[in-house]
């Protein structure tokens, strides 16, 4: 385990150390590449395994959309298929403070939970966040079958002293 660790770290500082050479009269630079925040997550328990993934898909400073799915398996269920299984991706507009979701659930059996909502600031200063705000979800299949919609619209202030 402490050879591991040290090789751990030997390559981390390799890899961070930007590296000058020069081959034919020509000067190239190593700089180790930014990469987009990725982050996948195991959990193994005596009832289960899940694993889940989540990352900044796109982020340019003013947008960014961000993703996550996760799948599950408990293991006193047949057969190779999930159990569980969703994924969402959020919007965020960083100038405004505003932002989008959507979202979908699933339960072998028990039907599907949809999601969606969003958040738009008409006014967005340093110390206070005006908006309004949304959001609409669903929940489809299942021993009950599809539920009604649940929905609502409301307007939001936020004041920070």
């Amino acid at each position: 385990m402490k050879y591991f660790v040290l090789l751990a770290v030997v390559a981390s500082i390799a890899v961070a150390i930007p590296v000058e050479f020069s081959e034919d009269e020509q000067e190239f630079y190593l700089v180790p590449v930014e990469r987009e925040k990725r982050q996948t997550k195991w959990d193994i328990s005596d009832t289960g395994a899940k694993v889940g993934h989540s990352g900044t898909i796109f982020d340019n400073g003013n947008h960014g959309l961000d993703g996550s799915a996760y799948v599950a398996k408990n293991f006193g269920s047949h057969g190779l298929r999930p159990d569980q299984l969703g994924g969402r991706l959020d919007y965020a507009h960083r100038p405004s403070g505003s932002g989008a979701f959507i979202s979908a659930d699933n339960a072998r059996g028990y039907g599907t939970d949809v999601n969606a909502g969003a958040q738009y600031n008409f006014v967005h200063r340093k110390d206070l966040d005006v908006g309004v705000v949304g959001q609409y979800g669903r929940h489809y299949g299942g021993p009950f079958g599809t539920s009604s919609s649940q929905r609502y619209v409301g307007l939001t202030a936020t004041g920070r002293f």
